[in-house]
């Protein structure tokens, strides 16, 4: 077996002057007064998907605001905790701690629905991807394994990649890897057919927020105690990290924007910010629109116009303008 390309790194604190003032939202629509526990933006931003703590599931067109189908509480066999959006936006896959159901967005109809069962009986579901298409699944358990499903073949697969719970997965390469994060501090580049491990970023505490770019080799992983870094997705070389004045940062979702040239990231507070990819400088930093205590940021995307949109644990929809924090980076 290859030896494992690996590297660790520790954030090094570095007087650094104060980031500008941040920026107003150029529009804000709540969609639900529910609080959101799951919530996904289609990676173009034209589409959200929300979960309640009430246990109602929707999906809504960003443009217009106007809901495209919802679900129910006695819709679903168990308790959701998680959900999934394919990349085409045909389907959206749902999942609670033993079964994953799979819906048509347009119709509303289950197309698919199974019980899950890792290496040990009891392990509990805590990820859940979808594919381009909807016909592959990705599912996280606790126990540290993910199983891969193809639903045209009907094959299941199952690899025990991490020691911890699986926070993150989602596929690459043209779904012939899958990336994974875990509690374990361990975010994993393995092909999906064997479960071989290709590249390791490894970090000291478990993994809270990792942004992966493909299309610009670019990848950002925090640990939950302060560890960070922005790597070559490929080499696994490190560029840069992220300087600031603070003791500590908690980050918790993250996106690159600008053809990788800028990190937009979220705090466990209302906090959005805004990075230099190559340099680690903070360029802006800004609040989201709170409606209640402990408000966060639950998904990002960026549009076809280049304008950010963010999601709120409020159910908050809002969309920023990328450019305004260019002509700050420009004078970087």
């Amino acid at each position: 077996m290859l030896p494992l390309l690996c590297i660790c790194i520790t954030l090094s604190l570095t007087a650094c002057s104060e980031p500008p003032a941040g920026q107003t939202s150029l529009s804000t629509d709540r969609l639900t007064s529910d609080r959101v526990i799951a919530a996904q933006l289609s990676d173009d931003a034209t589409i959200s998907a929300l979960l309640t703590r009430k246990h109602h599931l929707s999906v809504w067109d960003n443009d217009s605001k106007s809901l495209i189908h919802e679900w129910n509480e006695s819709d679903f066999i168990e308790e959701l905790y998680h959900i999934s959006l394919s990349g085409d936006k045909r389907l959206l896959g749902t999942a609670g701690k033993h079964r994953v159901s799979i819906f048509d967005i347009k119709t509303g109809k289950l197309t698919v629905t199974w019980q899950v069962e890792g290496f040990d009986p009891e392990a509990v579901i805590t990820s859940l991807h979808l594919s381009h298409t909807g016909n592959e699944v990705l599912i996280g358990l606790n126990e540290g394994s993910v199983i891969s499903v193809d639903l045209i073949s009907n094959q299941m697969s199952m690899f025990l990649v991490h020691d911890g719970p699986v926070t993150r997965i989602e596929y690459a390469a043209h779904n012939q890897q899958v990336m994974s994060a875990s509690h374990d501090g361990h975010v994993l580049f393995w092909a999906a057919t064997t479960g071989k491990v290709i590249h390791e970023y490894s970090n000291q505490f478990r993994i809270t927020s990792v942004s992966y770019d493909e299309a610009n080799r670019k990848i950002f992983v925090a640990d939950a105690l302060d560890n960070q870094f922005i790597a070559d997705s490929l080499t696994t070389q490190a560029l840069s990290q992220l300087d600031y004045l603070e003791r500590y940062r908690y980050f918790r979702q993250a996106l690159f924007v600008e053809r990788g040239q800028m990190l937009i990231t979220s705090s466990s507070k209302q906090e959005l910010a805004s990075w230099d990819v190559k340099t680690g400088k903070e360029l802006a930093k800004w609040n989201i629109t709170a409606f209640s205590a402990g408000t966060t940021v639950v998904s990002m995307a960026v549009d076809s116009s280049g304008t950010l949109w963010s999601l709120s644990s409020d159910g908050a929809l809002e969309t920023w303008d990328i450019e305004s924090i260019n002509i700050s980076r420009s004078g970087l």
